[in-house]
């Protein structure tokens, strides 16, 4: 049964949709409303159902909070800047927590490329996006992030990396 958390009603969506983004994380069975909590500039972070917190920086996952196995933190600028550009090649590093509890940083270098348009279903409406796969490799860890665009450049939704534990969290603004 849902949680039925102060400030999640269906009533509160429909007031403030744009205050709201879908978060699923499938490693963990998770598939829930999270409300923003915070903004400022271009960053956002936001509050799930059950009580994770992912913050963004412009659309990119820059760290989680609440997950057991967190994203510290992650520099998407360079993959940014490319989404923009239509592709291309990019670093990334991000820090996650490791088995021992310590912050290990990781180095990646990516690519990133577009899959065209496609018609994404965000949970209450069905849009044609621009798709952008970015694909990251380092000495130990390879992951694949996905993008959807609108026309005006905005992340509208994405699938990001969170650590080896959680894998990715999908985030679909509504």
């Amino acid at each position: 049964a849902p949680l039925q958390r102060p400030g999640f009603t269906a009533t509160d969506l429909a007031a403030n949709p744009d205050a709201f983004v879908l978060m699923t994380i499938n490693a963990m069975g998770l598939a829930e409303p999270a409300r923003r909590i915070a903004a400022s500039g271009a960053s956002e972070t936001f509050e799930s159902e059950s009580g994770f917190t992912a913050a963004y920086r412009d659309g990119m996952l820059v760290s989680t909070h609440g997950l057991a196995f967190d994203l510290i933190s992650a520099d998407g600028a360079q993959t940014r800047a490319a989404l923009r550009r239509g592709g291309g090649q990019v670093a990334r590093a991000i820090e996650v927590m490791d088995g021992q509890d310590q912050l290990t940083r990781i180095d990646f270098t990516c690519s990133v490329t577009s899959d065209g348009r496609e018609a994404v279903n965000l949970g209450a409406r069905e849009v044609t996006l621009r798709k952008f796969t970015e694909s990251c490799t380092s000495a130990a860890l390879a992951f694949e992030n996905l993008f959807w665009l609108d026309d005006a450049g905005e992340i509208i939704a994405s699938r990001q990396y969170v650590s080896p534990t959680v894998a990715y969290l999908r985030s679909n603004r509504l």
